[in-house]
């Protein structure tokens, strides 16, 4: 009678203390969730809603992923909604019905984009704004007039929901807020650079680093079972010529006549001019060998 209820109290110890720690992750969660930033920096010049700009616009929304989780019409999505890691959404953009245009102007938007915070002071979970930071203020400039430019999508999205596992990795700071990452005192690049410039290429590859790593050596994609090439000096890449590379990201076949991975979004760079792919192909000669990343 004694070890049942020995037994009994250990395991209503356990419980207890299991209580405890999921109380401790969501309040720790909660606070990082709902800490606001702020973002001081000079009002960004409105561009003009000229058919080059907003062609610049669209070309630089294709290439930096933003349609995968925006959606074509940029109405938005639910990209997963999974009850242990939570439901994550892509804003609704427009100025329809659930569109979260009306909110901001166009200083947040480039707080949006940029420093990765939303209109009303809150960090973004998952806007990648750490791959943007980079971005000139008239490319900036250009994206927030195509913005404004589209038609009202109607589109009610739910929230974004944390799961247990979601605010498990957020408390212990292996889902870190694109916001913390980024050096909000930095002075931004007016103009971008332009030619078959390494300049313009590194100011170019921000985008790809998602998938290829900081490194641009490859490896596995977000933990997913996907593998993106080493794009550095240690990869087949290096081998191609510059035709064969801008082949590529204009059909995405690759030399040996293989189609790229379905995941591989060379139909955004397809409208890259020949001076864009050229800047790429320049810079990744530059960069350092790196052995394939493992983590």
């Amino acid at each position: 009678m004694r070890i049942r209820q020995w037994i009994g109290r250990g395991l209503l110890g356990l419980l207890g203390l299991t209580v405890v720690a999921i109380g401790g992750v969501y309040a720790q969660s909660q606070r990082l969730i709902t800490t606001t930033g702020s973002v001081r920096r000079q009002t960004l010049r409105a561009a003009p809603s000229d058919t080059v700009t907003l062609a610049r616009g669209a070309k630089l929304m294709a290439a930096t992923g933003c349609l995968a989780c925006h959606a074509a019409n940029l109405g938005g999505a639910v990209m997963l909604d999974d009850p242990l890691l939570g439901r994550v959404v892509g804003s609704n953009l427009t100025a329809g019905r659930g569109g979260v245009l009306p909110h901001y102007t166009n200083a947040a938007l480039d707080a949006a984009i940029r420093d990765g915070l939303g209109w009303d002071g809150r960090k973004l979970a998952v806007m990648p704004a750490n791959e943007f930071a980079r971005l000139a203020d008239d490319d900036v400039a250009a994206i927030i007039a195509f913005l404004r430019a589209q038609p009202p999508v109607d589109h009610v999205l739910p929230p974004v929901a944390y799961g247990p596992a979601f605010r498990a990795a957020i408390t212990l700071g292996t889902f870190p807020f694109a916001y913390d990452a980024i050096d909000h005192a930095r002075l931004t690049t007016p103009t971008a650079p332009r030619g078959a410039t390494v300049e313009h290429g590194r100011y170019l590859i921000g985008s790809c680093t998602g998938c290829h790593g900081a490194t641009l050596a490859g490896g596995p994609v977000h933990g997913s079972a996907r593998l993106a090439p080493n794009l550095t000096p240690r990869g087949r890449v290096a081998a191609w010529t510059l035709p064969e590379f801008t082949r590529l990201m204009r059909t995405g076949v690759r030399p040996d006549g293989s189609l790229v991975d379905a995941a591989m979004p060379w139909t955004a760079f397809a409208t890259f001019t020949d001076e864009e792919l050229a800047g790429l192909y320049q810079y990744l000669k530059t960069v350092p060998a790196a052995a394939t990343r493992t983590e």
